[in-house]
């Protein structure tokens, strides 16, 4: 609830350790069960987020924003328990790369994308001048905004998951790297650090998932896999971020 990058972490650490506490527990169920145990979870974590934006959009209420920040908190808890359940598993591996989780991790990274491009949309003044602030034009913001709609729709689609999962992270590093240029405090860029760790965690469980036209990869070769597209992401983020500054005129332009 609070935005600040310490109390994110916290919290996915906090879920990781009462995900670690069940983990004897859960240890006799099957993946599968289990798996489609956190599936609804999460998909009711974000029914409810759904509920609450939209209400608080249309209403108004400050307590509706709260509930909204205090259900981010939950899907954050969720997804460190998911790693603390799988830490004491024998089958931790094909409880991880199951479906269920799998599409439980995909329906949050897509709800999320698609809130904050929805959220732009709606505090489009505001973005417009923190864009002019930022060297960016109009141009680009609706270019972001429609990258994060298609992105988020791609990570809904398996033939597309690794595109827009690229894409994404472009954006990702692109957001923190204009924080760093405005030389915004650290906690500005706490949205953007925590949808990173969760595209690179889903990233690596994504790669390591069992296809029947390929080898089966290991956790080593995944991770170094999800290392080097990360670190070509922040590349062209460098990039594309100092071409759009440079190129094209302010936001604040196009208001005039």
């Amino acid at each position: 609830m609070f935005y600040r990058v310490d109390y994110m972490l916290a919290v996915q650490i906090a879920g990781f350790f009462l995900g670690f506490a069940f983990s004897r527990r859960t240890a006799s169920m099957r993946p599968d069960r289990l798996a489609s145990g956190y599936y609804l979870a999460t998909a009711v974590v974000l029914l409810l987020r759904v509920c609450s934006t939209l209400a608080g959009m249309f209403l108004g209420a400050h307590v509706l924003n709260i509930l909204g920040a205090a259900l981010g908190d939950c899907a954050g808890v969720l997804f460190g328990a998911l790693l603390g359940l799988a830490a004491r598993r024998s089958d931790r591996r094909e409880f991880l790369v199951h479906p269920s989780v799998l599409g439980a991790l995909c329906f949050g990274v897509a709800f999320t994308f698609a809130l904050a491009a929805i959220g732009k949309v709606i505090a489009l003044e505001n973005m417009t001048e923190f864009f002019a602030q930022s060297g960016y034009s109009v141009t680009f913001l609706k270019f972001i905004v429609s990258a994060e709609i298609l992105g988020a729709l791609g990570v809904l689609l398996p033939w597309a998951v690794p595109l827009a999962f690229i894409g994404l992270s472009v954006d990702m590093f692109g957001a923190v790297l204009t924080h760093v240029h405005n030389r915004d405090p650290l906690n500005d860029s706490t949205g953007a650090i925590a949808l990173l760790i969760h595209l690179m965690v889903v990233g690596v469980l994504w790669t390591l998932r069992p296809r029947t036209d390929k080898p089966v990869r290991t956790l080593k070769s995944a991770t170094a896999f999800i290392a080097i597209a990360m670190l070509a992401s922040l590349l062209v983020a460098v990039g594309g971020s100092s071409a759009m500054r440079h190129g094209g005129a302010p936001a604040a332009s196009h208001l005039r």
